[in-house]
């Protein structure tokens, strides 16, 4: 009883006091904890009728509460317990609420409908009913809607991915996974809504049976029974819906099923995707991979480029520097930039010293140059054969 916050002894002296069916209890302790999905069906309206005439109707209703603050669980569900005793005779009615959570929505409406009403007293034994049904029935088509969004997110990828892409990652794979989460959600909200459906045609049985004991006009039963008439069909269109997304997360599993097998449980279809994610994570490695391989392969070519204008930069300082080697030596007396008798420019005859000496110094570096790096080359080879040999062996 702590969750409703009261006190067992004062639960029991309620029942007692009023002399309420002990069956009460069980509606009772439902609270405390999120609804079960076990106890879904539970809870639907039944009708007692006593000894002075008196008919107690009681029952559980579940409803769904916007919960946008929290954005991956957009919906929560919640309950009310509904406790009514109408004696015919006018001598009052005994109506209990329980409350999912202190001042609440529907006790709201509740005190609101009590206030406006001649000395606080409801003027058909219908009202709060009504007042109860028209709070909370039509959450569920939100909610409903909430999770027709979802599952239409996981067939769009169910449809457009491809396993064979790499490109593919796994935040897809993952969201496939979502059919046993929405298929826990959509079970037990069917049976909810189901008995949402019961209490309403059970109200409408009672609204039969008081019309024909004339306990109520022909006005306000008619009002009544076209009011009940609107939300049978309401939740009778709200349970075809969940038919409609139930056949859709079926269809998810269908489609990342074995061609020629059908996955039939959740627990194999979470291990089959689970593989499938494995695959398309090799898939991807591999391409990052081929993307490191041609990363290589191009800075290996530009390594290659720069090896060849090095050599190109090379041959020409290995022809320069012995010229210029020799040119220092013999210094600037090879040339004469103006003669005595006013010549603009001479060469020596004695030049061919400079061409005798810087040729052949010439040749020796290139030719020394060509055999170290031979030399080089011939090592590394060796070197290399080595590797392979020791990678055979």
């Amino acid at each position: 009883m702590r969750p409703l916050g009261i006190t067992e002894q004062a639960m029991r002296k309620l029942i007692n006091t009023y002399a309420i069916d002990p069956t009460f209890l069980d509606l009772a302790i439902s609270f405390g904890d999120k609804p079960q999905s076990s106890d879904a069906g539970h809870g639907a309206m039944t009708v007692r009728q006593g000894e002075d005439g008196s008919y107690d109707m009681q029952y559980l209703f579940a409803y769904a509460e916007d919960n946008s603050a929290q954005v991956n669980v957009p919906w929560t569900i919640r309950q009310i317990c509904v406790f009514h005793r109408y004696n015919p005779t006018g001598s009052g009615n005994l109506w209990i609420f329980l409350h999912a959570r202190p001042r609440s929505v529907m006790q709201q409406l509740i005190e609101a409908e009590i206030t406006s009403q001649h000395a606080g007293i409801p003027k058909h034994w219908f009202s709060m009913h009504l007042l109860v049904l028209s709070t909370y029935i039509g959450n569920w088509r939100w909610c409903i809607r909430s999770l027709g969004e979802e599952i239409e997110k996981t067939v769009d990828i169910a449809l457009t991915l491809d396993l064979a892409r790499a490109d593919n990652n796994k935040d897809g794979l993952i969201r496939l996974l979502t059919p046993q989460y929405l298929g826990d959600k959509l079970l037990p909200l069917s049976s909810r809504v189901h008995a949402a459906l019961i209490t309403v045609r059970k109200l409408e049985e009672l609204n039969t049976v008081f019309h024909a004991k004339n306990y109520t006009n022909d006005g306000d039963s008619q009002r009544f029974a076209s009011e009940m008439a609107y939300y049978r069909t309401t939740l009778e269109g709200y349970l075809k819906s969940v038919e409609v997304l139930e056949g859709k997360v079926k269809g998810i599993s269908d489609l990342v099923c074995f061609p020629s097998h059908r996955i039939r449980s959740w627990t194999f279809l979470t291990s089959f995707l689970h593989i499938k994610l494995a695959v398309a994570l090799n898939l991807k490695g591999q391409t990052v991979a081929n993307e490191i391989n041609n990363k290589m392969l191009k800075l290996t070519s530009e390594t290659f480029d720069d090896n060849a204008t090095v050599r190109v930069v090379t041959l020409v300082t290995l022809i320069y520097l012995p010229a210029s080697f020799v040119s220092t030596l013999l210094g600037m007396n090879l040339f004469d930039f103006e003669g005595p008798n006013g010549e603009v420019f001479r060469i020596s005859r004695q030049f061919w010293i400079f061409v005798v000496a810087a040729v052949p110094l010439t040749l020796l570096t290139l030719g020394s140059w060509y055999y170290v790096t031979q030399r080089r080359l011939r090592f590394q080879k060796k070197k290399l054969n080595e590797k392979k040999e020791l990678h055979m062996v």
